[in-house]
């Protein structure tokens, strides 16, 4: 058995759980954890990730690497401890070639359970769910929706508002744009505006703020779905070279 955490919830179940949360409005947070948090989790980020994103998040480097490690693990951990379900890359997925290894891709049980959860029965989907189609193309998220507005958190909010969205949802559709400068030590501010937010599901592509989610559960009732970068191809940004026109995942780009 291995000593690393695998998903244990099929694509079509997390389907299931979402829209079940959405049709009973019950508050609900979906986190997913890719290589960026788990290089940060086992603290072994390679300087060029520690370089940029110590610059990008508001630290020196490399004076202040422990500072960003703390800091980070703080929210993390926050949101590992307390979402209802964690998303982790499935070593099976097809949807892209990784070059999957549980090292970069995974997390160690023991480190779960050092944080006071048991691996037994943490709920894991697949990190990618987000950008499958029947969960992150807009054809796909208009079926799990259901029809009920939704609230969009994201550093392209004004790209993806030119995208028109509501014509195709045919719902209301609110937006709260996520500054580049906002990290770790001056978000409490950010935080306090999520009481504006009308809308009882928020989907977000927030980078390291994992905890956003289970915030807006707990503080504000929401279901909250970490969507990552699938916001980035909303907005036709092409993040991820599987976003380009004829690769696996070029149906998530508007």
């Amino acid at each position: 058995m291995s000593e690393y955490l695998q998903p244990n919830l099929t694509d079509e179940e997390i389907i299931k759980i979402v829209k079940e949360k959405i049709i009973t409005n019950t508050p609900f947070s979906l986190t997913r954890f890719g290589d960026g948090e788990i290089y940060i989790i086992n603290r072994n980020a390679g300087d060029s990730f520690l370089k940029k994103n110590l610059n990008e998040w508001g630290y020196t480097y490399p004076n202040e690497i422990n500072n960003f490690y703390d800091d980070a693990n703080l929210v993390i951990q926050n949101a590992l401890i307390k979402s209802d379900i964690i998303g982790l890359m499935n070593k099976n997925c097809d949807i892209v070639n990784i070059g999957y290894s549980e090292q970069i891709w995974s997390i160690k049980k023991t480190i779960i359970e050092s944080i006071g959860i048991d691996p037994q029965t943490l709920p894991i989907c697949n990190h990618m769910i987000s950008r499958t189609y029947n969960f992150g193309s807009i054809h796909g998220f208009k079926d799990i929706i259901q029809g009920q507005d939704f609230h969009i958190i994201s550093t392209n909010t004004d790209k993806i508002k030119n995208k028109n969205l509501e014509k195709f949802f045919e719902v209301n559709i609110g937006y709260t744009y996520h500054p580049r400068n906002i990290n770790f030590n001056n978000r409490k501010d950010f935080i306090d505006s999520f009481k504006n937010i009308k809308e009882n599901i928020v989907i977000m592509g927030i980078g390291l703020q994992k905890d956003y989610g289970v915030i807006l559960r707990d503080e504000y009732g929401k279901i909250a779905l970490d969507m990552g970068a699938t916001m980035d191809a909303w907005a036709g940004i092409i993040s991820r070279p599987w976003f380009n026109k004829g690769n696996k995942q070029d149906y998530l780009m508007i």
